[in-house]
């Protein structure tokens, strides 16, 4: 079992925050994976035509997801046994490897494989990206989500990439969208190998199960099921959001497309701006508003019968459940200095999350269409606040 570590505060009560030179493959990691992320939601009806409709593509998502969980929970016991650098800088060079490949397969069997495998492997990425920011800035919760603002910047950019291939090429424009985020996700890790990130200094030699038993032990177990709620909503309004605007209102790629790009966008100024929330309360006063803004996006997302309103929803949803990830992975990583193990099995608990989102909302969709999947995410994200208020009471 892991024993907690603490970090003694400054003088002012606050860690030392590293500079951007020490943290920067953190943020280009982040980044990397927006792209993949951003292009994937505005192509979800071109993929999930290729895999053979919503409940084949639900499936293989969650096929992915559920591997990715796997990789988190090793993730964070490699990143406590070996540091974080060696981490990032493997699973960048073989999730660019995986992203180049899966887009130039054409079968639908051999696709819905790699695509398993680079879900997996980007779950190893984003643990190894997640464990450094965490151990640099938990005591510093909005510079915490600035951080993660990078991702957001990145699915700007995958979104328009992949809009404009799409309309330019037909159905197989993300195919040639999807090298040139292998190439970033290169630079990144051979640019990045020099620099030694925050945790990254060999510590104990832990198992998997470690990080639950001590989860359990510190009390954050609610925490880690609001992280997991939290990963069900930004899964579902961007894989099925998206898909709701452009086959069920008829949205046309223009609008989809540029929902999605607004979405990333309105999120990564909301979480660029949250530096000025440095405490414990203000974080949870910025979790109850994120998660109110998206609950009422979703909704709207789901029921307004005019698509440029449901874009609207789109926008609010994404940008409000942008806050909830970095928010809580602060709670989670308070006052750790070595938070790998503890960051590792909430980033699996959350990955659960979107396993079984995919699979339950895939079934929703078949059955009851978007429409009632998206009322279904609504009522998940308006859980997400409580469940961390019932941790805070209890700690405090």
């Amino acid at each position: 079992m892991v024993p907690p570590r603490t970090t003694p505060p400054t003088a002012a009560g606050l860690v030392d925050v590293p500079t951007v030179r020490q943290i920067w493959p953190v943020a280009g990691a982040f980044a990397s994976i927006g792209l993949l992320v951003g292009s994937w939601q505005v192509a979800t009806p071109e993929l999930s035509d290729l895999l053979g409709g919503p409940g084949q593509f639900g499936v293989v998502l969650s096929a992915g997801l559920l591997v990715g969980a796997a990789a988190t929970a090793v993730g964070g016991v490699w990143a406590e046994r070996r540091g974080t650098s060696s981490l990032l800088t493997a699973s960048l060079a073989i999730w660019a490897v995986l992203v180049c490949v899966t887009a130039a397969v054409p079968a639908r069997w051999p696709l819905a494989a790699l695509l398993v495998m680079t879900f997996g492997v980007t779950g190893l990425l984003d643990v190894a990206a997640n464990i450094a920011a965490t151990a640099a800035l938990s005591q510093r919760p909005g510079r915490l989500v600035q951080i993660h603002a990078s991702f957001n910047y990145g699915g700007v950019f995958g979104c328009l990439l992949v809009g404009v291939a799409l309309g330019a090429l037909g159905p197989s424009g993300w195919r040639w969208v999807w090298p040139v985020i292998a190439a970033v996700a290169v630079v990144v890790a051979v640019r990045g190998r020099g620099v030694a990130l925050p945790a990254d200094a060999a510590g104990e030699h832990v198992g998997v199960l470690d990080g639950l038993r001590t989860l359990w032990r510190e009390r954050l177990m609610v925490v880690a099921l609001a992280f997991a709620l939290g990963a069900v909503v930004e899964g579902g309004v961007g894989t099925w959001g998206v898909l709701h605007l452009r086959r069920q209102l008829d949205a046309g790629l223009l609008l989809g497309a540029g929902g999605a790009v607004m979405g990333f966008a309105v999120a990564a100024v909301v979480r660029s701006s949250m530096g000025r929330v440095q405490t414990r309360r203000a974080a949870h006063q910025a979790l109850v508003a994120g998660t109110g803004t998206a609950t009422v996006g979703v909704l709207a997302l789901a029921l307004a019968p005019w698509p440029v309103v449901a874009a609207l929803g789109l926008v609010a949803a994404a940008s409000g459940v942008a806050v909830t990830w970095p928010l809580l992975l602060a709670e989670i990583g308070r006052d750790q200095e070595r938070p790998a193990v503890l960051v590792g099995a909430a980033s699996t608990l959350g990955y659960v999350g979107l396993v079984g989102g995919p699979v339950v909302l895939g079934a929703v969709v078949a059955a009851w269409g978007t429409q009632v999947a998206l009322v279904v995410v609504a009522v998940l994200s308006a859980m997400i606040a409580p469940c961390a208020l019932v941790h805070r009471r209890r700690t405090t």
